[in-house]
């Protein structure tokens, strides 16, 4: 005679593994993942206990561990860090830094990956955006979280990932890279010149200027990287002044990308700034500067030899700005005429401004990627929307009086 099948309080046939908990009515069923360890999940009704079952089955037929899933998305961006070994120590502590101060301490953070759906990420996007937040801070974010998702996927944790597609439509306020126009570069240009407290900065920002280097370039570039004889710069490596577990100090680093190593040649103006920073280095007594990684004599250094950090050349940038500023207002006043005061400039306007300047000139692109060292050609080409008016009209003039229409 067959045993007594199982029934729920309303009579209804319960399958292996299935329960009803007699002092709740909640259901519950038991079984053995891939690990061999015994699992229990719970519903409320019957219904709901049968899809996860529906759910489970699947899983197990198709090798996903969804046991493991009990992480937090906190946890398997720690994994999926300690799985991207080929990262510079810059790199590795830039992404440790955004997800910590941006993500670690969120309720998405802190879900358990199984648990994660799409909405729950296209959620905080949206939060994030409704914070002001630019477009492309959040693609950062996005950029972090979607790989340590996509790595659940490939280890069998999960069954898709739910960040896939949330990259899509991501709002966030837009920001453009504006460079100087040719009145505000000569203006700032001609105040740094004739300043006693500033005029120590002109080479180098002049040098910036003509060259289009990031930052990092600009303050890693040495005398032995520069050939006077020849009239180029060759760029090698980069400076960066960062926290690289052994407290901040400067670090000697490859260059971004390998489109980064390049020659540069010097204009005119490149050149005359470098033998006047020479004059300036000559002039302190300077023997040699402070050795970083082994390395020393840096171009561009402090009365003291000290290699510039990327935040001191922007504070030195932003007092000449204010400086400038308030030198207008009272010139205008004094003139009885509109005020024109300088933008805000930081040492990546300096790179765009260059850029720009050089797009303006007539530079063919492929030509200004190489100068510019940017790896994507299509990086370059949004620099063409960003011209100087007065440039555009005055070359569409001339195609006006050279070409015959009609």
């Amino acid at each position: 005679m067959a045993g007594k099948r199982r029934t729920d309080n309303k009579g209804r046939v319960l399958r292996t593994g299935e329960m009803q908990r007699a002092e709740d009515n909640r259901y519950l069923y038991r079984y053995t993942d891939l690990s061999g360890k015994k699992r229990t999940v719970y519903a409320v009704t019957l219904v709901e206990l049968r899809e996860k079952e529906k759910q489970i089955d699947r899983d197990l037929q198709d090798g996903i561990d969804s046991s493991k899933g009990d992480i937090t998305l906190n946890q398997l961006f720690q994994v999926y860090m300690e799985t991207k070994s080929d990262l510079r120590e810059s790199t590795r502590y830039n992404y440790l830094s955004v997800w910590k101060n941006a993500i670690e301490d969120t309720a998405l953070g802190n879900m358990k990956i199984t648990q994660i759906k799409q909405l729950h990420i296209r959620k905080f996007y949206s939060e994030l955006v409704g914070r002001g937040l630019a477009a492309n801070t959040i693609k950062l974010y996005h950029n972090l979280i979607n790989p340590a998702l996509e790595l659940a996927v490939d280890s069998d944790i999960i069954r898709k990932n739910p960040a896939k597609d949330c990259k899509k439509g991501i709002g966030g306020t837009k920001k453009e890279r504006e460079s100087l126009t040719i009145s505000e570069q000569e203006s700032m240009l001609d105040f740094i010149k004739n300043s006693s407290k500033y005029s120590a900065y002109y080479p180098m920002i002049v040098f910036a200027l003509s060259t289009g280097l990031r930052v990092g370039e600009l303050t890693g570039l040495r005398w032995a990287d520069v050939d006077m004889k020849e009239n180029v710069a060759h760029i090698r490596q980069q400076l960066i002044y960062k926290n690289l577990g052994d407290g901040c100090k400067f670090h000697i680093q490859d260059l971004k990308t390998d489109a980064g190593r390049r020659d540069i040649p010097l204009s005119v103006n490149a050149r005359k700034s470098l033998i006047r920073q020479k004059e300036i280095y000559i002039l302190l007594g300077k023997e040699m500067n402070q050795v970083v990684d082994g390395v020393s004599d840096f171009v561009f250094t402090n009365r003291l030899g000290i290699p510039y950090a990327v935040l001191a050349i922007n504070f030195v940038l932003d007092n000449i700005v204010k400086a400038y500023n308030k030198l207008e207002d009272v010139e205008a006043n004094k003139e009885h005429r509109e005020k024109k005061s300088l933008p805000h400039v930081s040492a990546h306007i300096l790179r765009h401004t260059a850029c720009t300047r050089l797009a303006e000139s007539g530079l063919e692109p492929k030509v200004l990627q190489y100068i510019m060292g940017h790896a994507n050609v299509s990086v370059t080409l949004d620099i063409y929307t960003h011209l100087d008016f007065t440039e555009i009209q005055k070359k569409m003039d001339a195609v006006q009086k050279n070409v015959k229409i009609g």
